[in-house]
């Protein structure tokens, strides 16, 4: 992965959690939707989604992250709210 200057947590009932809020271990580990990684080069973002039908953990060592975030089960539209405003935001 590209190096990271920042990132955003965005959850399943509309919060989140940014680089600016704390370090990774302080975010809340249930409920994630969708993490967006802002990378060194202007523009630059990638965008990790669960998908409206499973969960999966969250987790990136190299830049040493951690602990896992879980994610949650949510309506198809509620996840597509969610994925949208992660492709619109802009870096913390």
């Amino acid at each position: 992965m590209l190096p990271i200057k920042s990132w955003r947590i965005i959850y399943a009932d509309g919060s989140e959690f940014t680089s600016n809020d704390g370090v990774w271990a302080e975010a809340p580990p249930f409920g994630v939707q969708a993490v967006v990684y802002y990378h060194v080069q202007d523009g630059l973002k990638t965008i990790d989604a669960i998908g409206n039908d499973k969960s999966v953990y969250y987790y990136e060592a190299d830049e040493g992250f951690g602990p896992y975030k879980l994610g949650l089960w949510m309506d198809k539209d509620g996840f597509y709210r969610v994925l949208d405003y992660a492709h619109k935001s802009d870096a913390p």
